[in-house]
């Protein structure tokens, strides 16, 4: 049926550069990116080595400014929103750091952005329909559809450097403007449209009613 996020970037009117930068109380430099990144549930122990590598590519990054949305409540989620605010602690100049932006911030940052990069689940869902490049480290969105325009890496400095070396290049930024993005259906109906009709081509008696089995 399509993405709901997408239905959302269509639905919503977007924040303008200034607004964007009002709200969040925070100045875009010449290059910007997103950095959204979350602990992966059956992986122990390896989130806070996992994003420091990702800190340390990032911090030298030149005339960049950083945006962090924080990580999810799974376990070693903490640790990585402490990590986070330490480096924008002594970093307040060049990045910055927020819970959550919420739709309409989230989504109007996205027009923004050099690039994402983390291993969040919109960097997969929405941004290609902003015609952006994502860097998808790890394994968290392994096994999910993705359009051309996500660069998958492994989580260390040198898998990671060369993502984004691939992501600045004359040739993946040409190729940006063609990207499809396969959970935006071609007609552009809205997702939620189809769901219903769905819902009401099936037969829903009776569904509440539960069933017990004696083990």
């Amino acid at each position: 049926v399509g993405g709901m996020g997408i239905e959302n970037i269509k639905r919503l009117k977007l924040l303008n550069k200034k607004k964007f930068e009002k709200l969040i109380n925070f100045k875009l430099g010449k290059k910007n990116i997103l950095v959204t990144f979350h602990p992966v549930t059956l992986d122990k122990n390896t989130s806070k080595i996992h994003f420091q590598e990702l800190l340390s590519v990032i911090d030298k990054l030149k005339d960049t400014k950083i945006i962090f949305t924080k990580a999810n409540s799974d376990t070693d989620g903490k640790v990585i929103n402490k990590m986070i605010d330490n480096y924008t602690k002594k970093n307040s100049k060049k990045s910055f750091a927020i819970t959550s932006l919420g739709q309409l911030k989230y989504l109007s940052a996205l027009q923004y952005m050099d690039f994402i990069i983390g291993n969040s689940s919109s960097g997969l869902l929405e941004a290609p329909s902003f015609k952006l490049g994502t860097i998808n480290i790890g394994d968290r969105q392994d096994g999910r559809i993705k359009a051309k325009s996500i660069i998958d890496c492994l989580p260390n400095q040198k898998s990671i450097n060369k993502a984004i070396k691939i992501v600045y290049s004359k040739k993946f930024r040409n190729s940006l403007k063609k990207i499809k993005n396969p959970y935006s259906n071609n007609n552009c109906e809205y997702a939620s449209k189809k769901i219903v009709e769905v819902l009401k081509s099936i037969q829903l008696d009776n569904i509440l009613k539960k069933k017990f089995f004696d083990i």
